[in-house]
């Protein structure tokens, strides 16, 4: 008999932990690396930004028609002013009330446009460049004169996750910047061996 209530206790015992429930830990939600980084040589100076990446969009809606949207990034110092700002535009397409392009077009256009020329006067589809300086002061790319002028993708890759579509990138860029807020109307300096690590985010 004492076999048996031994035996019964443990069949019971079983039974309980059995019957409790198990927590069901979902799977990980993929997180896009949105890690950024710039470095270039202005003038012979070295300057460098990893702290801070934010995306921007600016769009020109036509209903009906022909609309246009640009994308940019800045990577900045946690001072969020001192910093690059990369823009590319314009991807065209015709909008169908969602005041976005699809990711198919995205795609497309960043394909397209992996050497793009800078915007310049009359030029308004490129890539143009933006340098904050320690004054806060803003320099612009401009091409011509005694500096190189390229730029180039070296890698596109788009990635997904719940905040939203990117293109993540790589680029080296050499460029001529502009700036009047010294006195000096249209002062220069020279930006080589430029370098972006940044991404584009579809808005």
């Amino acid at each position: 008999m004492k076999k048996l209530l031994i035996l019964s206790g443990v069949v019971g015992l079983v039974s309980l932990v059995a019957c409790e429930d198990h927590e069901v830990i979902p799977p990980p939600v993929p997180i896009v690396d949105l890690k950024c980084a710039c470095d270039a040589v202005i003038n012979d100076s070295a300057v460098q930004y990893t702290d801070t990446c934010r995306y921007f969009s600016a769009k020109s809606i036509v209903s009906g028609g022909v609309s246009k949207a640009a994308y940019s990034t800045t990577i900045q110092l946690d001072n969020l002013t001192q910093g690059m700002k990369i823009e590319i535009c314009s991807l065209e397409w015709t909008d169908d009330g969602s005041n976005t392009p699809t990711l198919a077009q995205w795609q497309t256009y960043f394909d397209n446009n992996m050497a793009p020329g800078y915007t310049t006067g009359t030029i308004t589809n490129g890539v143009k460049v933006w340098w904050t300086d320690l004054n806060n002061k803003v320099w612009v790319s401009d091409t011509g004169g005694i500096c190189i002028s390229n730029f180039s993708f070296v890698s596109m890759i788009q990635d997904s996750d719940t905040t939203g579509d990117y293109m993540l990138f790589e680029a080296s860029f050499n460029c001529k910047l502009k700036n009047s807020d010294y006195g000096v109307v249209d002062s220069i300096k020279c930006l080589e061996n430029g370098y972006v690590k940044s991404a584009f985010r579809l808005e």
